[in-house]
C-alpha cells in the first residue's frame, strides 16, 4: 500500500466519521423557532457541493478539466500535513458540535430555547465547527494537490463564510448586546487572528 493510498484512506475515514457523527446527532436538537434566508439558509450547500466536487474530482476529469492538473507533488511533508489537518479538523469539529449540543442547526436558524454558547472551543473562536471543517477541507485539498482542489477549497471557504455571516446576523438580532460583546472579544475562525 502506497503512502498516498494511506493518506487518502485516512482522510476518507475522517470524513466518514464526521458524517456519521453529524447524522447521529442531527436528531436530538431543539426545534427551530425562526429561520432566515432563501432555502431556509441552506443555499450555501450548493457552493459546498461545487467546492467538494472540484477538490475530489470524482469523475477523474483531468483529461477534460483544464484546472484538474497537479500543482504540488505529493511529498512526505504534504502527505503528513494533509493527514494532520484532516485529523485535527475532525477533532475540533466533533468537540465543538458536542459543546453546541441541541443548539446546532443545519440551517441558519434560532432554536426554541436557544442558548449562546461561549464555553469550550467557543471561548476561543465563535465558529469552531467551521474551523474544523475548513481544516479537514484543507487537508483534503492538499492531498489532491491540484489547481482544481485549491479552487474547490476557496469555494468551500466562501460557502462557510457566507453561512457564518447569516448565522451571526440572526444571532446578533436574537441575543443583541450579549452577542455583540462576545463577537467583539472572540475571533470568527482562527484564535487571535480572524
Amino acid at each position: 500500500m502506497s503512502n498516498m493510498t494511506t493518506v487518502k484512506g485516512t482522510i476518507l475515514a475522517c470524513w466518514l466519521i464526521f458524517l456519521l457523527y453529524w447524522y447521529i446527532l442531527a436528531g436530538p436538537v431543539k426545534p427551530i423557532q425562526r429561520t432566515s434566508g432563501w432555502l431556509r439558509g441552506n443555499w450555501h450547500q450548493i457552493l459546498l457541493l461545487a467546492g467538494f466536487l472540484l477538490i475530489s474530482n470524482p469523475l477523474g476529469l483531468a483529461r477534460v478539466n483544464p484546472i484538474a492538473f497537479s500543482i504540488a507533488s505529493p511529498t512526505l511533508v504534504i502527505q503528513l500535513l494533509s493527514v494532520v489537518f484532516a485529523v485535527a479538523g475532525l477533532i475540533v469539529a466533533v468537540i465543538a458540535r458536542k459543546t453546541l449540543a441541541g443548539n446546532w442547526s443545519r440551517e441558519v436558524a434560532i432554536k426554541e430555547g436557544h442558548e449562546l454558547i461561549t464555553t469550550g472551543l467557543y471561548r476561543h473562536v465563535r465558529n469552531p465547527i467551521y474551523s474544523g471543517i475548513l481544516l479537514m477541507t484543507l487537508g483534503t485539498a492538499l492531498s489532491f494537490g491540484t489547481l482544481s482542489a485549491v479552487i474547490g477549497f476557496l469555494i468551500v471557504m466562501l460557502a462557510i463564510w457566507l453561512k457564518l455571516c447569516g448565522e451571526e446576523k440572526i444571532l446578533a438580532q436574537h441575543f443583541s448586546e450579549e452577542y455583540l460583546a462576545y463577537k467583539k472579544h472572540t475571533k470568527a475562525l482562527i484564535p487571535f487572528v480572524w
